[in-house]
């Protein structure tokens, strides 16, 4: 594929990722579908785009996508006010991957004889909503503003999680020996290899911090800290530790600063401003756009099988859901109004996409490696639609005027 054609293609689909994002936010239709048909039909359908030139550039662009995902997270959360104002997001959270990721591996265990460990590694690539999804989603319908703001913090606390649960499994896959010693062995590497990236993150953002206190007003800081972002997670990396808990700890460095630099008494405090999240934002809208063509130029499904098995694992993981929110919901009269809302809540998206490509290129899946991606594209298609129709449903019913009267001073 020559200059030209690349320079057309990659314009096309930014200009598609925007008007998507656009029908998105105007109709509540996902625009990532949309993205993964054009990459089908450019890759296998057109043939514009061979995936084998791709292959060169996924290793590099995958963990591009993890570190600015998880560098982006953890500048949105707040952590503090995750812990102080609404726990019941992180129980939603947790109790949300830890089912995922349990009924996941009693599916694939018993129903499909795989070993347990990649039933474990599937169900923690599959086990997080996307933040991208549920919060614009969140925003359309009639919920209470602390459904709203709970669904918000869920979606991006479960992005971490996954990712980190995901990642530990990746290295302890990786490792060759599963002998008792080695096995102890692997466990005291994940441990250090996070052990040293949260360190590394942590001082990163705090220097980080009183060098932004000093330049607060030159321009190009944004982009300068996405570079930092990136550099943290490499040096990270390169001295044995985990790049991605490095970034998602800067992140949360950055976004929750003020208060860090409150409680370990730092005198320089700046405050992450509007225009660096929107900046971040964006940068994470390309990456996104991007991959979600990639997912679509290439996959092509030849196996029913592999389909089936993802809608299915999709209804258990709605099943799972529709469990967790009435244990979530417990004496909060409020959140249980929503309980329908709540449960729809289940698209999977990009973190899903992007971790299980770093599976493929573990190149531990053996002849699991294409059923792997299959499954996991089937299961963020599928999750998506239930959610859009479920919220379809449920707005038209709130439009109706059946919803009844919210009292919006109950505490969760």
């Amino acid at each position: 594929m020559d200059a030209a054609l690349a320079f057309i293609l990659t314009s096309i689909i930014i200009v598609i990722g925007f008007l998507g994002n656009y029908f998105f936010r105007r109709t509540g239709i996902p625009d990532l579908i949309i993205l993964i048909l054009i990459g089908a039909l450019v890759g296998p359908v057109f043939g514009l785009i061979d995936k084998a030139v791709l292959e060169d550039v996924t290793p590099l662009f995958t963990p591009l996508a993890i570190a600015v995902i998880l560098f982006d997270g953890g500048l949105n959360l707040n952590l503090y006010g995750v812990l102080k104002e609404s726990p019941r997001a992180v129980v939603l959270a947790s109790l949300s991957v830890l089912t995922s990721v349990v009924a996941t591996t009693i599916f694939t265990v018993f129903v499909l004889n795989w070993e347990i460990v990649h039933g474990l590694l599937l169900g923690s690539i599959i086990g997080g909503s996307s933040s991208a999804i549920v919060i614009p989603l969140a925003s359309r319908i009639n919920v209470s503003q602390k459904v709203s703001t709970i669904l918000s913090l869920e979606s991006t606390f479960t992005d971490a999680i996954c990712i980190v649960i995901a990642l530990a499994l990746l290295q302890f896959l990786t490792f060759p020996s599963q002998t008792g010693d080695g096995i102890n062995l692997i466990i005291r590497g994940i441990a250090s290899g996070f052990s040293i990236g949260i360190v590394v993150g942590f001082l990163g953002g705090i220097l980080w911090q009183r060098v932004l206190s000093s330049f607060t007003d030159e321009p190009y800081g944004d982009i300068l800290t996405l570079a930092l972002a990136l550099l943290i997670y490499g040096l990270t990396e390169e001295t044995g530790g985990n790049g991605a808990i490095s970034a998602l700890v800067f992140g949360l460095v950055l976004g929750n600063e003020i208060k860090i630099s409150e409680t370990i008494h730092i005198g320089h405090r700046i405050e992450t401003n509007k225009m660096m999240k929107r900046f971040h934002s964006e940068i994470s809208f390309v990456i996104r756009t991007f991959f979600f063509t990639y997912m679509g130029i290439i996959l092509l499904f030849n196996n029913l099988l592999s389909i089936f098995i993802g809608v299915m694992i999709s209804l258990l993981l709605l099943l799972m859901r529709y469990g967790i929110v009435l244990l979530s919901t417990v004496k909060a009269p409020i959140l249980k109004i929503d309980s329908s809302v709540l449960t729809v809540m289940i698209p999977r998206g990009l973190a899903a996409a992007v971790l299980v490509e770093l599976f493929v290129e573990s190149g531990i899946g053996g002849e699991l490696t294409v059923m792997f991606q299959e499954i996991v594209l089937t299961v963020i298609i599928s999750t998506v639609l239930i959610c859009t129709i479920g919220i379809s449903l449920f707005k038209a019913r709130y439009n109706r005027g059946s919803k009844i009267e919210k009292p919006e001073e109950m505490v969760l």
